[in-house]
């Protein structure tokens, strides 16, 4: 806490916030090693009003699992009433910590409230292409500089070698580094 504090407000508040990201991710990595991507009776999802809400026995056939939320530890936030409730508490705990922490009792850059990010979002505007080349240093995408300089782009159709070019949108506070890591898992790739 002492070195939190020997920092200007705004750095604070970064570190509050990573921890935050910091517990999610902890919270997530369980989850899926313990319980795979399977939607949990007691998950979080998106209720009237913006408010959450948890899942009952029977609606986890009818809920996919990029409806499922975990919050951002706060001192407002709902958590799962199943076993992430537990994987949060033990994450906290661990570092000394509680939901209780994030109200200011530790400085103001404690006073978070909290949020809440889908467990799995599913790319937009998602396309790729199969591109063909021969030279590891050829150019195959056009630069944003090319684009400016309105320089024309042209790519061969044929060549030794292949690559994938995507192109994608991600909502924030999710990776494009991670989608690219789950695309390379696939068995088939």
């Amino acid at each position: 806490k002492g070195a939190l504090k020997s920092l200007h407000y705004k750095q604070q508040t970064l570190y509050t916030h990573a921890y935050q990201s910091y517990v999610w991710n902890k919270v997530l990595s369980r989850r899926v090693l313990e319980r795979g991507t399977a939607v949990l009776p007691g998950d979080l999802v998106w209720g009237e009003g913006d408010q959450v809400r948890h899942v009952s026995g029977e609606e986890v056939i009818q809920t996919d699992i990029t409806q499922v939320l975990l919050p951002l530890p706060g001192y407002d936030v709902v958590l799962p009433d199943n076993c992430c409730r537990e994987f949060f508490e033990e994450v906290l705990q661990g570092d000394g910590m509680s939901l209780e922490d994030f109200k200011g009792s530790l400085g103001r850059e404690f006073n978070v409230s909290g949020a809440y990010r889908n467990v799995v979002f599913k790319p937009t505007e998602f396309e790729f292409d199969i591109i063909k080349y021969n030279d590891e240093n050829e150019k195959l995408i056009s630069t944003d500089m090319d684009r400016i300089l309105e320089k024309k782009f042209e790519r061969l159709e044929k060549g030794d070698r292949t690559a994938v070019r995507l192109q994608f949108t991600l909502p924030k506070s999710c990776y494009a580094t991670m989608l690219l890591r789950e695309i390379r898992r696939h068995d088939g790739l």
